[in-house]
């Protein structure tokens, strides 16, 4: 039993010598791929002061870009907005002229529409005698 307790600790032994770096190693500057990543990490925690913006792939841009897209269809459909309780036939050519807008959905009474909500998408509800009933965004 002592002899198998000696070998094993001398395997042991052997696993932990061939796991550590080398003094010679070491003072070449070799470093294992673990403790690169924990003088990264601890050099990019360094750098950051308390307070500082975190830029998160452009979340804010997106953001701004967002509200900028849905305020330029509001003005749209403000500013078209005359054209309610008008024929759509009258309207059309000027509402298509429109700016600041991705694209315009025109509906009637029973006509199918879908759900989503796109901020740069112009609506135009229409009446059961073809006369624009509501313009808005959405």
């Amino acid at each position: 039993m002592k002899k198998v307790t000696m070998a094993l600790l001398a395997v042991a032994a052997v696993a932990l010598m061939a796991c550590d770096q080398s003094s010679e190693d070491k003072a070449a500057g070799n470093q294992s791929a673990d403790n690169q990543a924990a003088e990264e990490t601890a050099i990019g925690e360094e750098g950051a002061v308390e307070g500082d913006a975190v830029d998160v792939g452009g979340a804010a841009d997106a953001a701004e870009t967002a509200e900028a897209t849905e305020a330029s269809c509001k003005a749209a459909a403000d500013a078209l907005a005359v054209w309610v309780g008008k024929p759509w036939a009258d309207a059309e050519e000027t509402v298509r002229a429109g700016e600041g807008v991705a694209s315009i959905r025109v509906f009637g009474p029973g006509d199918a529409v879908t759900m989503d909500y796109r901020a740069d998408r112009l609506n135009v509800e229409l009446g059961e005698g073809g006369n624009i009933v509501r313009i808005f965004c959405g």
